[in-house]
């Protein structure tokens, strides 16, 4: 898919990516590693870009650099895992962020066909369900079919550091639910 989208602002010119990459850094996110295999090789990419889009049908995004191996390599399989790190997988992330695994990588563990990391927050099974290219990212739309969750601290990315919570919920936080 080659879409080459363009920002045209009607009222000023776009904001250079060093000031959008320093004003993103301020937006607390979770952390994730999206994988697959093709062709006998497993290919994974850290994110940070993962949220869910619906519920019916259960449907949520990443995106992943145009060019990227792990981005081909989904395209070509048409399913990938996502796994949400608990704080035990810095230094997981870390290496994974720098290198693709190897194939003796044994944090790695074959679920239906596709690669998981062992003992993450939670865990999501995908197939392909849409494909677009926008700027430098592809925006991979996935159909959840199969799903699992933990009781784990989170691995937490902010100003460009791994951050730790605390494990206390803010004081009259309270359950936010959607209303209809």
């Amino acid at each position: 898919m080659n879409d080459t989208s363009t920002c045209s602002p009607r009222t000023a010119s776009p904001v250079p990516p060093g000031s959008l990459r320093e004003t993103m850094r301020r937006f607390a996110t979770g952390v994730a590693v999206v994988a697959t295999t093709d062709r006998g090789s497993t290919y994974a990419a850290v994110v940070n870009s993962f949220t869910s889009v619906s519920l019916e049908p259960p449907l949520v995004l990443v995106c992943l650099q145009v060019g990227s191996r792990t981005c081909e390599a989904l395209q070509r399989r048409g399913a990938f895992s996502i796994c949400v790190l608990a704080d035990e997988h810095r230094e997981h992330s870390q290496r994974l962020a720098r290198s693709q695994p190897t194939s003796d990588d044994d944090a790695f563990e074959v679920v239906d066909g596709l690669p998981t990391i062992r003992g993450t927050l939670a865990g999501l099974l995908c197939e392909v369900e849409s494909v677009q290219v926008k700027g430098d990212h592809v925006i991979v739309v996935g159909c959840v079919v199969r799903t699992h969750h933990a009781q784990r601290e989170p691995l937490v990315f902010y100003d460009g550091q791994y951050r730790m919570l605390d494990g206390q919920a803010a004081p009259d936080s309270g359950a936010v639910t959607a209303t209809k």
